[in-house]
């Protein structure tokens, strides 16, 4: 993140400041509202790169009262600790009279797979004053890679703007259609057009319109979403494993999260006192789907730093080998041996197998999502709910 948004002189100030204070996260919250604006940017870059989620409240506390500086750098850092808590102050951020301000909650935004922020970026692309931001509106859309903004997406690139701004739409479509597993953009395209013309077939596109607004003015649907998707994940580490590439992975996923799907949309229209369409439905799916992102690209990405090291174990088992082959062939020619190996502490060959690691990879997926566990929580704290009622018979 600093090397990124930081000049060399603030990324030593950062590196200094977390090797010399090795302070704890409450003095670096506490240090938050230090008189002198320097010591409050340095908490708040080390809270950026700590992570922690208890920090979220003091940082959105900073995003309202700082400078602009640290106000950006305050933005920047809840977009690393990728907390849904942050989304609304984050959207009230893209209509600050500050244009960094605008432009690094524009950035920050597309860390959030919600409808929400997918909203908030369509306008800031449509009337942000400054091309800069609305092209990083654009590309933030891309990189929340939700089919929900394809069609705004679309029409904004048949309008007349600058070439930058077209240039990042078209790379906001790429990105959607490659997260979303289409092959190119126009495959991606064809499918947002048949669904449409399903969807047209039985609801009309007003209706569509007033529909879609039903469903987002439900205030706890958000907290319904999140909890469904992390009680429905959370045993998945017993049906993954090092084995399963990330097609295999998202199929897994998505077969999960689809099993009780409809039990949780009788849920929610019990909630609502109603009865959904099915573009309703769909679209309950697809916002499903969104929330479950920051899930899936972390198990992917775990998945690949798993297989990373078991290639790298194979190859240093085969170097070893290769190494003792040598050494053997020498001795015979010279009778002595000339060269001793000397095992690499950090990784045992004889205990550090695959299976070992593929073992482990359970335990890791448990980490991750305990990450979200909150997500259950506080729909509990909103009301008395006994799991959506999806797991009786």
């Amino acid at each position: 993140m600093y090397k990124k948004f930081t000049n060399g002189h603030k990324t030593l100030i950062f590196l200094v400041f977390l090797i010399f204070n090795m302070v704890s996260l409450n003095k670096l919250i506490k240090q938050l509202s230090h008189e002198d604006p320097k010591k409050r940017e340095g908490s708040i870059l080390a809270l950026g790169e700590l992570r922690d989620e208890r920090a979220v409240v003091p940082l959105i506390k900073v995003v309202n009262q700082d400078t602009v500086e640290n106000r950006t750098y305050a933005i920047i850092a809840l977009s690393e600790i990728a907390d849904h808590r942050a989304i609304e102050t984050l959207i009230y951020c893209l209509m600050d009279n500050e244009e960094k301000i605008r432009l690094a909650a524009s950035r920050s935004l597309g860390k959030f797979s919600s409808p929400q922020a997918i909203s908030a970026l369509l306008i800031s692309l449509r009337k942000d004053p400054k091309v800069i931001v609305k092209s990083r509106a654009a590309l933030s859309l891309g990189a929340v890679g939700s089919e929900l903004a394809v069609e705004d997406l679309m029409s904004e690139s048949k309008l007349e703007h600058p070439a930058s701004l077209l240039y990042s739409i078209d790379s906001a479509l790429k990105m959607i259609a490659r997260n979303n597993g289409y092959k190119d953009l126009d495959e991606l395209l064809q499918s947002v057009k048949e669904k449409k013309e399903k969807h047209t077939e039985e609801t009309p596109e007003v209706e569509q319109i007033k529909e879609k607004e039903e469903l987002l003015e439900f205030p706890t649907l958000w907290p319904y979403i999140r909890k469904y998707v992390f009680e429905q994940l959370e045993g998945i580490q017993t049906v993954l494993s090092i084995e399963s590439d990330e097609k295999t992975a998202e199929k897994k996923i998505s077969d999960i999260l689809g099993e009780k799907f409809w039990k949780f949309v009788s849920f929610i229209e019990n909630k609502m006192d109603r009865t959904f369409s099915q573009y309703q439905s769909d679209l309950i799916w697809q916002m499903t789907w969104d929330v479950s992102k920051p899930i899936r690209t972390e198990i992917f990405q775990m998945i690949k730093d798993h297989r990373t090291e078991v290639e790298e174990i194979d190859k240093y088992r085969s170097w070893l080998d290769r190494i003792e082959e040598e050494k053997d062939a020498r001795e015979e020619l010279k009778g002595a041996p000339i060269l001793e190996i000397r095992k690499v502490e950090e990784i045992d060959a004889e205990k550090a197998t695959g299976a070992d690691l593929a073992r482990s990879i359970s335990g890791d997926i448990e980490g991750i999502m305990k990450k979200y566990s909150a997500w259950k929580k506080e729909a509990d704290e909103l009301e008395e709910i006994a799991e959506f009622g999806i797991d009786t018979e």
